[in-house]
């Protein structure tokens, strides 16, 4: 009996204990749970920031901005070129024949009007020299003897035939000065300041505007004809926008109408315009109007030729936008990068702490796309206009917040 009694206390003294052990195990295993969710988190919040410096942006070309206001959804589109019109074109060439003995531009140069562009070689200059000179001495003796005719004539010692005719040959020699003397003004010479020890050999082209030059057609040593081109210029600080409407969206276009364009080779250069001009005529047979547009602001990077597209507004309504490039596309997801936070690391180099928020796309157009944010986006922080594939990949390879 006694043996019984103990037996029971012995089972009773085991089973407690084996229930402590399995309330000991249950807890260390939720204790491991919890931790690990909690590291979870903590990684899934690092995974969307991102530390760069502002050399490492700079290095790959990445620049900020801000969220813009587009007009992405009511804009009627339209294609067309930038253009300088034929007032601010100009072909160089000279009134006189020659061979080419000097160059002083090349495609790009900025010239001003009235500048040298090239010299000429032309033996007929010379002569031309020649008989200004000449006649300008003659001009002088023929004054003398009209002096000498005039007094003769006062005591009635000579004839007023003899008179006369000294006076209309002085005329005639004024008039032909005067006509070699605009000669070789247009031949670059200054024909008040010629002179026997200055006589030139070679005739001076100069600039009739100012502006870049586009081309050169002639080289060095060449022949160039009275009147042939030797290069154009173009004024591209005048440039224009020269737009094509079709017939079904005539009604829409407006004196005044403002314009967003981009280039057709580079969506990331934009500009503003407005309607000037519409035209009364269809051009060619594909039904469209050209339409005239005036560039507003700064036109440095719009070379005549470049092709355009265009949203001409038609409506108010405008979303918010960021430039194609801005976006990050990862497992059917769009993301867009903003600046967290600015700091000064150690090193005292500029660094941005990057965070990563989804975003449903919207129109597109122009090189921009509007954006819905789906997670919270603070107003008014700067974001990443560019290079989001880069930051993307930056963030996949190391996920790691600071250095």
């Amino acid at each position: 009996m006694k043996r019984i009694k103990l037996w029971g206390c012995v089972c009773a003294i085991l089973l407690n204990l084996s229930c402590q052990s399995n309330r000991s195990n249950k807890a260390s295993t939720n204790s491991f749970r919890t931790e690990t969710a909690e590291n979870t988190a903590k990684e899934a919040k690092t995974f969307d920031l991102l530390s760069i410096r502002e050399d490492q942006l700079k290095a790959i070309d990445a620049t900020l901005g801000y969220i813009e206001k587009k007009d992405l959804k009511n804009g009627l589109q339209a294609v067309g070129f930038v253009r300088v019109h034929n007032q601010d074109k100009a072909s160089i060439s000279s009134l006189y024949g020659g061979k080419i003995q000097s160059l002083y531009i090349s495609p790009g140069s900025v010239v001003k009007k009235g500048q040298l562009i090239a010299t000429l070689l032309n033996p007929e200059i010379i002569v031309l020299q020649e008989e200004y000179l000449t006649l300008k001495n003659s001009i002088e003796l023929t004054k003398i003897e009209l002096n000498r005719q005039e007094e003769l004539m006062r005591g009635n010692a000579g004839a007023l035939k003899n008179y006369q005719n000294i006076k209309a040959q002085l005329a005639q020699q004024q008039i032909r000065l005067a006509s070699i003397r605009k000669q070789l003004s247009l031949a670059g010479i200054d024909a008040p300041k010629l002179s026997v020890e200055n006589i030139r050999e070679s005739l001076s082209v100069t600039a009739p505007m100012a502006g870049t030059v586009a081309s050169v057609e002639m080289g060095l040593g060449a022949s160039a004809d009275a009147g042939m081109i030797i290069a154009r210029i173009v004024n591209n600080e005048e440039v224009d926008l020269d737009l094509y409407v079709y017939e079904k969206d005539l009604e829409k276009v407006k004196i005044g109408q403002e314009i967003t364009f981009s280039l057709s080779n580079n969506p990331n250069k934009e500009g503003k315009a407005i309607v000037d001009k519409v035209g009364s005529s269809f051009e060619g047979e594909n039904k469209a109007v050209a339409v005239h547009a005036r560039i507003v602001g700064n036109r440095n990077g719009f070379i005549d030729g470049m092709g355009v597209n265009a949203i001409l507004s038609i409506g108010n309504t405008t979303v918010n936008a960021i430039a194609n490039d801005g976006i990050a596309q990862k497992e059917g997801n769009s993301y867009i990068f903003y600046v967290n936070e600015e700091k000064i690391n150690t090193d005292k180099e500029k660094e941005y702490l990057f965070k990563r928020i989804r975003i449903k796309k919207g129109a597109s157009s122009l090189g921009y796309t509007e954006i819905i944010p789906i997670d919270v986006l603070p107003d008014s922080v700067k974001v990443a206009t560019s290079c989001a594939v880069f930051i993307q990949a930056k963030m996949d390879g190391g996920n790691q917040h600071g250095h």
